[in-house]
């Protein structure tokens, strides 16, 4: 299977690292030109610069905005008036007991990783709708289908992308328009890198003993029982944004080891 998507544009959010920067690198490689989207302007640039090194032949933009407002979402679409390809993949999370979490980490979270989506697809959709082919693509989480107790806000935000990315597919029946959710479960990222440095250091384990730790206390029912790669999380992102997925819409789909136990 070739996919190709050449001419279409694309829009990551929160793509200077991570998931997102490899779901940018990973629509460029298809023939995308891509905005990405991070905080700072260093951090862009650097994304930028190595994109550019790897596809010469493609157009990047970069969007230096923080998504926890109406003005940072407004910051990506000014440098993105229009897209074929939306990927929403910004979010940020707290640990911390959803007992003592005060209402202020609720609002932020919420602002990041639910309602910035929700705005940038408010603003996508027509254009999309107008052309009769777009692809919308949410990143939600296991957490919203399993969620741990200090990790509360966070899987909340994540299980209202669920149902209201199906509440958008709703409009674009009939039309070559697709809306999707992709559940994503335990990540290596920079995060989990220094988060796991430090456990290493401080228990006296190797890496990759806390590695297996991780999956025989925390998440034991993964089938993967290790921590998957940015790019695998993407090649999923990159199959939706493409023709061959024309008939997958308004569905969740799974990069999440199989840590659910369950069929659906």
């Amino acid at each position: 299977m070739i996919i190709d998507l050449t001419g279409k544009r694309a829009v990551v959010t929160g793509s200077s690292g991570g998931i997102g920067f490899e779901c940018a690198r990973g629509l460029a490689r298809a023939g995308a030109d891509v905005t990405i989207n991070g905080r700072s302007q260093a951090t862009v640039d650097k994304a930028l610069g190595k994109l550019r090194d790897e596809f010469p032949e493609r157009s990047f933009t970069g969007a230096v905005a923080d998504l926890y407002s109406p003005e940072g979402v407004e910051a990506v679409i000014a440098a993105a008036p229009e897209c074929d390809i939306l990927v929403n993949n910004a979010a940020v999370n707290v640990i911390e007991s959803v007992l003592t979490q005060p209402d202020e980490i609720y609002y932020e979270l919420f602002e990041m990783n639910f309602l910035s989506p929700v705005r940038l697809a408010r603003h996508y959709m027509p254009g999309m709708l107008a052309r009769d082919w777009g692809r919308m693509i949410f990143h939600s989480s296991e957490q919203a289908l399993r969620p741990s107790p200090d990790m509360a806000a966070y899987a909340a935000t994540k299980a209202a992308l669920l149902t209201t990315a199906r509440s958008i597919a709703e409009y674009t029946r009939g039309t070559g328009v697709t809306v999707n959710t992709i559940v994503i479960g335990p990540t290596k990222s920079d995060v989990t890198s220094a988060l796991h440095d430090s456990i290493a250091e401080s228990s006296g384990q190797t890496l990759e003993e806390v590695e297996k730790g991780f999956f025989t206390h925390v998440r034991p029912a993964s089938l993967l029982q290790r921590f998957a790669l940015g790019e695998e999380v993407a090649n999923l992102a990159v199959y939706l944004a493409s023709e061959q997925a024309s008939a997958t819409n308004g569905a969740v789909c799974s990069a999440e080891g199989g840590t659910r136990e369950v069929i659906f």
